[in-house]
């Protein structure tokens, strides 16, 4: 599942509950069904930043190194 479409059930998940007209054991199941989808949020922004470090490592390397600037172009 994309974090957009996991953003996207939370907060209908948020507002159906906020509404609490739902029966005790549905909103016990829906608040356990928010609990899950905002692990795996989590997760996925852990994997983002991991990747966005790495690429910034990356980056500082290439920005480190010094290139010759040929004048004649």
């Amino acid at each position: 599942m994309k974090f957009e479409e996991i953003l996207d059930e939370l907060e209908n998940i948020s507002a159906t509950l906020e509404r609490g007209d739902l029966p005790l054991e549905e909103g016990i199941a829906l608040y356990n069904r928010g609990l899950e989808l905002s692990k795996e949020a989590i997760e996925i922004l852990k994997d983002g930043k991991g990747k966005i470090t790495l690429l910034s490592d990356e980056l500082g390397k290439l920005a480190d190194t010094a290139f010759e600037v040929n004048d004649n172009d």
